[in-house]
């Protein structure tokens, strides 16, 4: 069978490009010859549909307006050559095909359940916003209806689907695997609880501010941070100012932390050569690296605020980690069972530091969870997510 899975190119390298080389590779060693059909979404034109856009709405609703221009390039998309298509992030749902299986992930989330915090955090204005809004979602409750069937990326954006656009008897769960979850189940956990893990990248609303919060209630353990991206200057800076003796950690909220633009105080990059912080960042690291970081972990922070998935979490769990997520993790708090394999705590650092610290000092507890921990992870396999992808398939080439 001839599968084209159809894509934008961000020109990036993240969790969820990972799961579409694997899916790939998975169908072709299952027979299946797989082809690429991409939309550059650098090149893409800055007036869809020949509409002149106006400078105002070009900047205060640019991500309506790419998303248009990008709906527009996948509608234009030929999918002759193929038997089926597998279409990805949002819009490429809207590509044609009669045999069409969506691997549908999230919406243009900051015009559905980011709406509001994207408002609050001061990216747009909202009766701007909220014009792009209707405008996003009037295209989607159409486009929406192209696929036959869709397989959403975890329970909760199955929700998600059924609660904005009324989707529910034409969507199942793939709980894609990992390569690293596989490659170490059987290993046995590391003997050493050395620092306190944190593996994101630095986007709204990964919210790795909230890790570098909470370790300051924790300065006697060292937390790392894996990963790179937008706001890391920002979350370095934040880092500096909060290392600084006499800050009331009580008192700094949301507002300072996440909920915000991320611009950078002039002020705090002269007070990061001070080295009085207990928080290292890596950037990105090789696998091994962070296999390594994983063994030696006393427990991984996934402080995402409404995380589609929670693949992090479920790497950590494989290597007999325990997982400290937040009541508003969306994905995460279906993946960590609280008491059990790890803790859902409020979103504040003071809530995960006290989580951590339940750990810290009671490494009895900390193994416990840890191999309850092992036994979650052994479910997320991709022998499973394939067997979810095949019966998406064979719904829509029925």
């Amino acid at each position: 069978m001839r599968v084209g899975i159809v894509k934008p190119d961000y020109g990036i390298a993240g969790g969820f490009e990972a799961v579409v080389d694997r899916v790939g590779r998975e169908l072709e060693r299952r027979g299946h010859e797989v082809a690429r059909a991409t939309v550059p979404v650098a090149g893409l034109p800055s007036d869809p549909y020949g509409v002149a856009v106006p400078e105002t709405a070009r900047h205060d609703a640019w991500e309506a307006v790419r998303y248009l221009a990008m709906l527009e390039a996948f509608r234009a998309v030929d999918t002759s050559r193929f038997d089926v298509v597998l279409s990805t992030q949002p819009p490429s749902f809207a590509t044609e095909h009669p045999r069409h299986l969506s691997l549908f992930y999230h919406h243009l989330r900051i015009y559905y359940d980011l709406s509001a915090p994207y408002v609050a955090a001061g990216f747009a204005d909202e009766a701007t916003h909220g014009r792009a809004q209707q405008a996003v979602r009037r295209v989607d409750d159409r486009f929406l209806g192209v696929p036959a069937h869709f397989l959403a990326g975890s329970e909760e954006v199955a929700a998600r689907l059924h609660e904005f656009n009324g989707i529910a008897d034409r969507v199942s769960v793939f709980h894609a695997g990992s390569g690293v979850v596989e490659a170490h189940l059987a290993d046995e956990p590391g003997p050493r609880f050395e620092h306190v893990l944190c593996v994101s990248r630095h986007e709204w609303p990964k919210r790795t501010e909230l890790f570098v919060h909470a370790m300051k209630y924790l300065p006697d353990r060292e937390g790392i941070v894996v990963g790179d991206g937008g706001r890391l200057d920002f979350v370095r800076d934040l880092d500096a100012r909060l290392s600084a003796p006499g800050v009331d950690l009580d008192a700094v909220g949301d507002a300072e932390l996440w909920l915000n633009r991320a611009e950078p105080r002039p002020a705090a990059r002269s007070t990061r050569a001070a080295g009085a912080s207990n928080v290292r960042f890596t950037g990105r690291v090789p696998d091994a690296r962070l296999a390594d970081l994983y063994r030696d972990a006393l427990c991984l922070v996934a402080p995402a605020f409404r995380e589609d998935y929670g693949l992090t979490a479920i790497e950590a769990m494989a290597f007999g980690r325990p997982v400290v997520a937040t009541s508003d993790g969306g994905g995460l708090t279906a993946v960590v069972d609280d008491g059990v394999n790890g803790f859902v705590v409020e979103p504040t650092g003071a809530a995960i530091a006290a989580a951590v610290r339940r750990l810290a000092d009671d490494p009895d507890l900390a193994r416990r969870m840890g191999s309850a921990a092992r036994e979650r992870a052994a479910s997320f396999t991709w022998e499973r997510a394939m067997r979810e992808l095949e019966a998406g398939i064979e719904r829509v080439t029925a």
